[in-house]
């Protein structure tokens, strides 16, 4: 089998090398696209004849892309109005951002509160506007530079992720595919882009989602066939599913200053979509909580605050020293940025997580905003909590509705409280030895390996692509 896989950029194939190594095994031919320059072949494939890397530009360059762009980033906003997505006000402004700029060629910003204003238009308008949107998407013709492309390679399948970006131009993708006659598949690439993301403008002939829950959300949020959604579970998570701790607690806590007989909490930084400007001020104020509490075990407990791995060092960190354990290939950072000598910054090198798996593993209980970080956590068995901040502090919390899907009355690992005496008081109880580890691997089990907890995604994924687009093997 040809299989043409377009990715959103190369930094996607740490997701997606142990998918196409396994395809490439069974003597399948993979050719990867992607708009990045380089295309030399990742540490992580292997190398083989049938493997191909080209540069792909996914947007159009003829008389349709300024149309093709904007149609389909309104056709997103208007999504953003449907009765599902009334209360997500950051994903409604930002789908809304991204129409204005396309409107206005980039030259001018919106007014804060002009993506409310569409709240305002009667269902019956709001219909009328999607069933434009979707004519005009109907009569955009194939792009003649993508289907020359496929026309000349004539691959059996074409797979993109993610395709529901805003505005997506991967779009056209999948309508040369269509109009070949080429079957097409999406590959979700994260637990939240059925729900934050844009919808499926053309849909494709298969969707590969990690979980049932995602296999019902394709449903209820994109219009999609339930039998034509597969769930294949997360293969981004395969690679952690295969460690265990390398270090003992106290070869842990030395490089870090930190006393092994303290209790450990872990704080899980948020992206910069999820906070209002820096998640700093919130760290500060719920560091400072911890340690007023009455319970004696948390008030005096070790600190781990990982940053999101896109939150680049700041000024405000101070000194950056940088740390190793013996036991461990990888190293890391630390910065003490409050005036605390129990409470360490670490950062790890985000694609070897051996060090976050001995961070998690040590700790006793996990905090965050709204992070798929969460999930790892899970992996490794410690409770995850989280706690209303408000939209001054993380704007992208409940704001979003992915926020809720991970959270414990919803079968999730994360625990919600709405103040902070209701989260000191579940983070005591963590403290004192309430081992729900059992059951936060059961949800990571169903939530990332449906399969089995043993059995890679990706095996799982390579097995769906042959099975749903059945051909011979070159």
């Amino acid at each position: 089998m040809k299989i043409f896989f377009a990715l959103k950029q190369r930094n996607y194939l740490t997701t997606y090398a142990g998918v196409i190594n396994t395809l490439l095994e069974r003597g399948h031919s993979v050719r990867l696209a992607w708009p990045d320059i380089d295309t030399s072949v990742p540490a992580e494939l292997t190398v083989s004849d049938r493997l191909a890397i080209e540069v792909w530009q996914p947007k159009r360059v003829d008389e349709w892309a300024q149309v093709a762009t904007t149609i389909r980033r309104a056709a997103d906003y208007l999504r953003y109005l449907e009765p599902n997505y009334r209360d997500v006000v950051k994903l409604r402004a930002r789908a809304f951002d991204k129409l204005f700029h396309s409107l206005s060629g980039g030259e001018q910003a919106p007014e804060s509160g002009w993506s409310e204003i569409g709240l305002s238009l009667p269902e019956a308008t709001r219909k009328r506007l999607q069933a434009i949107s979707q004519l005009v998407e109907k009569a955009m013709p194939s792009d003649p530079r993508i289907e020359a492309l496929l026309n000349a390679q004539r691959p059996d399948v074409v797979l993109v992720s993610p395709l529901i970006d805003l505005g997506s131009s991967q779009t056209d993708l999948i309508k040369s595919a269509q109009r070949l006659g080429i079957p097409t598949g999406m590959v979700l690439f994260s637990w939240d882009n059925l729900s934050t993301k844009g919808g499926m403008h053309l849909p494709p002939d298969r969707v590969f989602v990690w979980n049932e829950r995602q296999r019902h959300e394709a449903v209820s949020l994109h219009g999609y066939p339930l039998g034509q959604t597969i769930a294949t579970g997360a293969p981004r998570f395969d690679e952690f599913f295969k460690l265990s701790a390398k270090t003992e607690r106290e070869a842990f806590c030395a490089p870090l200053g930190l006393d092994p007989e303290r209790p450990i909490l872990m704080y899980l930084g948020s992206s910069k979509f999820v906070v209002t400007s820096s998640e700093l001020p919130f760290i500060e104020k719920w560091v400072r909580e911890v340690r007023c509490s009455s319970d004696p075990r948390l008030r005096g407990c070790s600190i781990l605050i990982r940053p999101h791995p896109d939150v680049k060092v700041t000024d405000e960190e101070g000194p950056v020293q940088t740390v190793r354990w013996g036991e461990l290939s990888t190293k890391g950072t630390i910065t003490r940025p409050f005036d605390d000598p129990h409470t360490v910054v670490l950062r790890t090198h985000y694609r070897q997580a051996q060090g976050f798996y001995d961070a998690l593993y040590h700790s006793a209980a996990v905090v965050g905003l709204n992070t798929s970080a969460a999930l790892e956590a899970a992996i490794v068995g410690r409770p995850v909590f989280t706690i209303l901040a408000g939209d001054s502090d993380a704007d992208g919390q409940a704001g979003t509705l992915h926020f809720r899907y991970l959270l414990e009355e919803e079968g999730g690992c994360v625990t919600l409280s709405s103040n902070f005496d209701e989260h000191l008081g579940q983070l005591a109880v963590a403290l004192g030895g309430n081992d729900k580890s059992a059951q936060l691997r059961s949800f990571a089990r169903e939530f990332l390996r449906p399969a089995g907890w043993h059995i890679p995604a990706s095996q799982v994924l390579a097995d769906a692509i042959e099975r749903e687009f059945p051909t011979s093997v070159v």
